[in-house]
């Protein structure tokens, strides 16, 4: 895993300043890294940690042990999981009757997009991978991860919906090279004590069991798998979680072994009736399935006495494979599923394309449901089981839909529910992300991705059946959205027509008990419509008798989001809830109805535990804006993993946690944000500089209506006059994904020399010969104004640079922005976007100027002669100030190709627009969400820790002078070099001797009581 570097940009020469100042780790979408600092999470490290706690007698190493490892409480925090992995409701009742009931997938896949620790943790980023497809996976692969350090909201997401995540992944190449530190973990499996026992066993489980995490996971195509120690070593591991009750605990394994034809094999690679080795993903002929399905599932039957470890593999860089081989006889039919795909972004996201950020999220859905429910999106109609024709990818502008052929996973595997015991049960429908925070409908907060927001997801994508039946109906459509939300970022869509028959949309399968009487519902919907109008929208339940229970939404009043609470009349107390959906039933032919909440519940009672310690570390501060990192502690003793430490969230009666943000001791409150995860970043408050912001956090009983007390943090601000201004910009961001692959070269070879115009009032004449210097791959020329007037007709001509001749590393290294899709948009509008469309697509909407590239082939004339548009001002573009953006994205997704975002190892540039002219402009589409101010939360009660933040003790500073770093108001210190590696841990520090540090920049992180802030120094 490689070192995480805290200040990307610390080498440029505007940091090369001798003054100390505020803010060094900025929290933006370009510098997403720098809110985390992984580098102590090495796998080696963290063991070796974990072994010297063992060897004292503990499971865990103290708090003081990881500060002095560079480990800090606040990364922890994001690494650690407190959602118990609760299982799943017997497959037995199977939609699919002919499908194997234990037959089990494993999507062996990244996270998110690079291989940076910081991928898949919050953030503002918006547009990233909210993989939702839980309901028929059974592990998870943490591919784009290193051991020990796989998001804890991740693990969350997984665990609400019985689903097992691995910790991360070491590889061990074909090459006979070992990346990662693979060589030195060789060391650490099989060494052994003086007893000759294997030393690490004990530290690893220990780590494992102590972060929440459910194993290990191998690609580990070199030689050595099969040695004996090394198989030992791994059974051991199996038999040591087993002593521990952590009965949810994988090792898995991906080899050059397509097969296993022996019980040897069996041993090395799965184990035999004595213990387990691994979980077994065989490898695949020529990327396709083993053509020994079966006589490898007869050989582990007789090894193991079942299939339940092995699965066959498959590289799903296209899924033209040979599906009928699955269900060949009865052994193959056994066989459980492994997808892979692909090391640093999932092949499902990396082939997602959509026209914008919201356009490619919704198509992100639309492909998982037809990978897995089939190209219909409803498992009940699947297409035909076809080994051609499922394609990801279709032409730009084509009808076709990606995997529309595809039979589905659910062809083969059974849907998993984990929604069983007690009621209550409650879905906000999202998905972990969203481009607004909504509470009831009204916005609080910016962009955001948290993959611990994630609510369960529905069992079924999507049951779409006449009522009480499992007769398919095409009557209504069913999809997550973010167009609209009611609270977090994205809601449930139910589209078509209501008819007097009525359809159903069976969404979850349970067990719930209704254990306390009064059972009741309560719905959040939203037609959009003025007046009153029916919803035509019934809450519908299934009884363990099989009967259906309905219960009327009835009317919604007015436009916006309305919540609803509803009796359940024929569900009484003892009954056992079934299934759980909606039923659309009336006259409508263009019926739509949003549904942001949908909660099933009793008269349950459950006092959830005390927030404490409560902390916030300042990532940005600005004279009007604050990040800030927050993390916080539970009053609950754990009860399962007592020796680890590791307190369930169930087991303090605690369901999810609320962020809350209000502006001075009795300001109104409002909330920003949810979590499961004891931990989060609150993006981009607003403030103004007078403002006195307060941070708190609230837990949520499991009962869904009873609320702990708010423990709020008093946030003291800055030196206001020395802060920066918060970044004016109004348009959305457009910067290279830091993360990913080739960022360095692309830094270097992919910039654009020329931007001329002709034809317009005035002119653009842009050129320049190097790239861009602080690595964004974004370039700010907004300076220069290209006048246009409404009618006109403009000429564009774009170049870049000439990467034939470049060298990167030493050698000859052709990588330019040849490779790449290029695009260009001027907001027409003035609603501070870029409509999606070309000009000749959507003639009275289009902003999209030009579009060129060939999907993974180069395209020479960029870096030559350039690229050539002409294009006509719309007769009603908006007058006034606008924008031009230029995009390149790699080449080889066309997913990674959007006017706004991260793109993929390209480059992003904008220029100002004025535009000229009397005819009236266009106006921008109608903000379709709840407008004013958001209700302040329910049953609101708390204090305010306040004590060490006072205005006597002031903020944490430090300040270099005469070889020294003196520090004020600081309870620990981290001192931090330029490349992320922590040179000295301090308490209780006055001052530092800074004479043993070489010259260059530093990074200080000091803390005290509840309130973290970062200052950098230049020696």
């Amino acid at each position: 895993m490689k070192k995480k570097v805290l200040l990307s940009t610390l080498a440029m020469a505007a940091f090369m300043s001798a003054m100390p100042s505020v803010n060094a780790v900025a929290a933006d979408d370009s510098k997403a890294s720098a809110v985390y600092d992984f580098s102590g999470f090495n796998d080696v490290n963290l063991i070796n940690l974990f072994y010297k706690a063992y060897k004292d007698g503990r499971k865990y190493p103290t708090e003081a042990e990881f500060a002095a490892a560079g480990i800090q409480q606040s990364d922890i925090a994001f690494i650690r999981s407190h959602v118990r992995n609760k299982g799943i409701i017997d497959r037995s009742g199977r939609l699919i009757k002919d499908t194997y009931e234990k037959r089990n997938l494993w999507m062996n896949i990244p996270m998110g997009f690079g291989k940076d620790g910081s991928v898949g943790q919050p953030s503002k980023n918006f547009d990233s991978d909210v993989y939702s497809m839980w309901n028929y996976t059974n592990i998870f692969g943490s591919w784009n991860h290193g051991f020990f350090s796989a998001p804890a909201a991740w693990t969350d997401a997984a665990h609400k919906n019985g689903s097992d995540i691995y910790s991360g992944i070491k590889f061990f190449d074909t090459t006979g090279g070992r990346p990662d530190g693979a060589g030195s973990w060789i060391q650490y499996c099989t060494e052994k004590d003086a007893n000759g026992n294997f030393k690490y066993v004990d530290a690893i489980i220990n780590c494992l069991m102590y972060f929440g995490f459910d194993g290990i996971n191998y690609n580990w195509e070199d030689a050595g798998y099969n040695k004996t120690d090394i198989v030992n070593f791994h059974r051991a591991l199996w038999k040591k979680a087993a002593e521990n009750g952590f009965d949810n605990y994988h090792s898995g394994i991906y080899t050059s072994q397509s097969s296993i034809a022996s019980a040897m094999q069996a041993k090395w690679l799965l184990g035999d009736k004595e213990g387990r080795t691994h979980d077994l993903m065989l490898n695949y002929s020529s990327g396709d399935f083993s053509y020994q399905l079966s006589s490898s599932a007869k050989v582990a039957i007789d090894a193991t006495g079942s299939t339940d470890g092995i699965y066959a593999g498959m590289w799903f860089v296209t899924m033209n494979r040979g599906w009928n081989r699955l269900n060949a006889d009865d052994y193959s039919k056994q066989m459980n599923i492994c997808l892979w795909g692909e090391h640093a972004s999932s092949r499902i996201w990396s082939y997602t394309s959509g026209l914008d950020p919201q356009d490619r999220q919704a198509n992100y859905q639309y492909m998982m449901e037809r990978l897995m429910s089939g190209g219909n999106r409803n498992p009940l109609e699947r297409p035909a089981v076809s080994n051609s024709g499922n394609d990801w990818e279709v032409e730009r502008g084509s009808s076709n839909k990606p995997l529309q052929g595809f039979a589905g996973l659910a062809t083969w595997i059974p849907e998993r529910s984990s929604i069983f015991g007690n009621l209550p049960f409650g879905t906000n429908f999202s998905l972990g992300n969203g481009d607004r925070y909504a509470y009831k409908g009204k916005k609080t907060a910016g962009k955001w991705y948290n993959m611990a927001t994630q609510d369960v997801v529905p069992t079924y994508r999507w049951l779409v059946v006449k009522p009480g039946t499992q007769t398919v109906s095409t009557d209504v459509d069913a999809t997550f959205t973010h167009a609209d939300q009611y609270i977090g970022g994205s809601s449930l869509l139910l589209t078509g027509k209501a008819t007097a028959a009525g359809t159903d949309v069976v969404l979850y399968k349970t067990d719930l008990n209704v254990s306390a009487g009064n059972p009741f519902a309560k719905i959040a919907v939203k037609s959009g419509k003025e007046g009153t109008n029916a919803s035509s929208l019934y809450v519908i339940v299934q009884k363990a008798d099989g009967s259906w229970v309905e219960a009327p939404v009835g009317n919604v009043t007015g436009a916006n989001w309305q919540e609803v609470k509803v009796a359940l009349n024929g569900v009484s107390k003892s009954d056992v809830i079934k299934h759980i959906g909606l039923r659309v039933k009336g006259s409508d032919n263009a019926y739509k109805m949003y549904v942001g909440k949908l909660e099933i519940n009793d008269d349950v009672k459950a006092t959830p535990a005390a927030i404490k310690n409560l902390t916030v570390e300042v990532k940005e501060e600005t004279k009007t804006s604050l990040t800030a990192k927050v993390f916080w502690g539970v009053d609950a003793k754990a009860q399962k993993r007592a020796a680890w430490d590791l307190v369930y969230n169930d087991e303090a009666n605690i369901d999810h946690f609320e962020i809350l943000y209000k502006n001075g001791e009795n300001g109104k409150v409002s909330e920003v944000g949810r979590t499961t995860t004891w931990a989060t970043l609150v993006n981009d408050i607003q403030l103004e500089t007078t403002d006195e912001p307060y941070i708190g956090v609230r837990s949520v009983s499991t009962d869904l209506k009873t609320y702990s007390s708010v423990e709020w943090v008093k946030v003291t601000r800055g030196d206001i006059a020395s802060l920066p201004e918060a970044n004016p910009e109004s348009y959305p961001i457009s910067q290279m994904n830091p993360d990913c692959d080739g960022a360095g070269i692309a830094r270097q070879q992919r910039y654009v020399t020329d931007v001329t115009t002709t034809g317009a009032d005035q002119n653009l004449d842009y050129h320049t010969d190097h790239p861009v210097a602080d690595g964004s791959q974004y370039d700010d020329q907004t300076a220069r104004v290209l006048k246009v007037k409404q009618g006109q007709k403009v000429k564009l001509h774009v170049k870049c640079f000439d990467s034939s001749n470049s060298t990167w590393e030493g050698s000859k290294k052709v990588d330019g922005l040849r490779y790449c899709f290029a695009g260009g948009w001027i907001d027409f509008n003035g609603d501070y976007n870029f409509y999606p469309k070309t000009m000749q697509e959507d003639p009275a909407n289009g902003e999209m100027l030009f579009f060129a590239g060939t999907i993974r082939q180069a395209s020479p004339q960029f870096e030559t002669t350039g690229i050539d548009c002409e294009f006509t001002i719309p007769s009603d573009a908006k007058p006034g100030s606008s924008r031009l953006r230029i995009v390149f994205s790699d080449a080889w997704f066309a997913g990674d190709f959007l006017p706004s975002g991260l793109h993929n190892k390209g480059f992003s540039m904008d220029f100002s627009v004025e535009i000229t002219g009397n005819n009236p402009g266009r106006k921008p589409a109608a903000d379709i969400h709840d407008q004013g101010v958001a209700d302040e939360p329910e049953n609101l009660t708390g204090g305010v820790v306040d004590a060490i933040n006072s205005a006597s003790q002031g903020v944490s500073k430090v300040e270099a002078a005469d070889g020294k770093f003196n520090f004020q108001n600081v309870e620990k210190a981290w001192v931090y070099d330029a490349s992320g590696v922590l040179v000295k841990y301090l308490v209780n520090p006055t001052s530092f001797d800074a004479q043993q540090l070489a010259s260059g920049v530093y990074l200080v992180k000091m803390q005290n009581g509840n309130i973290i802030r970062s200052q950098k120094l230049v020696k």
